[in-house]
């Protein structure tokens, strides 16, 4: 069981980073979301509607007055998608690694934090290369914190799964 265990969570960790490749192997043109920002509201009403609304991102201050309210929903989408893929990629892999170290939480914690850094920092040099993308150090920052947040999740999750099995054996 725990050998099979071991392997899905390995089979889950390649996977989505071979889909996290795949997506930022991808031109920024085919994964614009404006022209379906476009279908649901006007553009005027969603700049009206996030004035003052501004985020500090690396040297820039973006808003929706300054970019337009569907390039800004975008950014806003596009950084959430960071934090959310790497999310996901620091679960399965605190996963696989507790899956077959399941006493050593220190070294289980590094070895995800390395993994998830490594994965981001390759995921951003591809993009780097691409023609059509740009990578940035400030992502790999919101990679690894997506990543870290992920790494937490699975470990308080693996938690409560042993403390109720515990309690179950226990009557």
């Amino acid at each position: 069981m725990l050998k099979r265990r071991k392997y899905y969570y390995l089979f889950l960790a390649v996977g989505w980073t071979v889909l996290l490749f795949h997506l930022s192997s991808m031109s920024y043109s085919s994964q614009d979301i404006r022209p379906y920002l476009s279908l649901l509201v006007q553009e005027d009403s969603l700049t009206a509607w996030l004035k003052g609304v501004q985020l500090s991102y690396g040297e820039s201050v973006i808003s929706a007055e300054t970019r337009g309210g569907y390039a800004f929903v975008e950014f806003l989408f596009r950084k959430a998608a960071h934090l959310f893929f790497y999310f996901m990629l620091g679960f399965v892999i605190v996963r696989y690694f507790r899956s077959f170290m399941p006493n050593m939480r220190w070294r289980v914690f590094l070895l995800s934090c390395s993994m998830v850094l490594l994965i981001s920092m390759l995921d951003e040099y591809l993009q780097h290369l691409h023609p059509d993308r740009s990578g940035r150090w400030m992502d790999v920052w919101l990679d690894c914190t997506g990543g870290l947040i992920g790494i937490v999740a699975g470990y308080i999750t693996y938690r409560a799964r042993h403390i109720r099995k515990s309690a179950n054996h226990s009557f």
